[in-house]
C-alpha cells in the first residue's frame, strides 16, 4: 500500500488499454517477405492474443484502428558450436508495422524482439525442428508484445 501511494505521489501512472484512444484493432492478413514458411499466422495469432491479453478487442473487421504487418527478415544464426557442429542457433525475425488509425497513420520498422531467442538444435532433425518451431512462436510473442508495448506508450491519452 505504502508503495502505490508513493508511486502516485510522484506522478507515475502505470499505462494500460484502458488509457488507450481506442478499443479494437483490426489485424490485416499478415504479409510474409522471407522463405520461412507460416511466419505470417504465427504473427498473426501472437499479435490477436496480445492484444487480447491488452483488453483490446481483435475484429475481424471495423475496427477502431487498423494494423498491417509485415515481415521482412528470417534468419538463423550460430549461437554455440562444438567441433563445428553447431549446437545452439538464434531466430532473427523483423516485422515492419502500420497503424492507421482513422487517417493517423504512425510506423514501425524493423521491429525485433528485446529478447535473444535461441533454440537447441541437437538431436534428431525432428526434434530440432519443433525446438525451432517454438522458438518462433516466441519471437512472434515477443515482436507482439513489443508492437503493443508500443502503441500503448504512443496513444496514452
Amino acid at each position: 500500500m505504502l508503495v502505490a501511494l508513493t508511486l502516485l505521489s510522484c506522478g507515475y501512472r502505470v499505462i494500460g488499454s484502458k488509457f488507450l484512444t481506442f478499443e479494437s484493432v483490426t489485424i490485416s492478413a499478415v504479409k510474409n517477405r522471407t522463405y520461412e514458411p507460416r511466419l505470417e499466422e504465427k504473427l498473426h495469432n501472437a499479435l490477436s492474443h496480445e492484444f487480447i491479453n491488452q483488453g483490446i478487442e481483435v475484429k475481424a473487421a471495423g475496427g477502431d484502428v487498423d494494423l498491417e504487418a509485415t515481415v521482412t527478415l528470417f534468419q538463423l544464426g550460430a549461437v554455440g558450436a562444438v567441433d563445428e557442429i553447431i549446437r545452439e542457433q538464434e531466430i532473427i525475425l523483423e516485422a515492419d508495422i502500420k497503424v492507421d488509425d482513422q487517417g493517423k497513420i504512425a510506423m514501425f520498422k524493423s521491429m525485433r524482439s528485446p529478447l535473444k531467442i535461441t533454440f537447441q538444435s541437437t538431436g534428431s532433425v525432428n526434434e530440432a525442428a519443433a525446438r525451432k518451431d517454438i522458438a518462433t512462436e516466441k519471437a512472434c510473442s515477443e515482436i507482439a508484445k513489443e508492437i503493443v508495448g508500443q502503441l500503448i506508450v504512443r496513444y496514452a491519452k
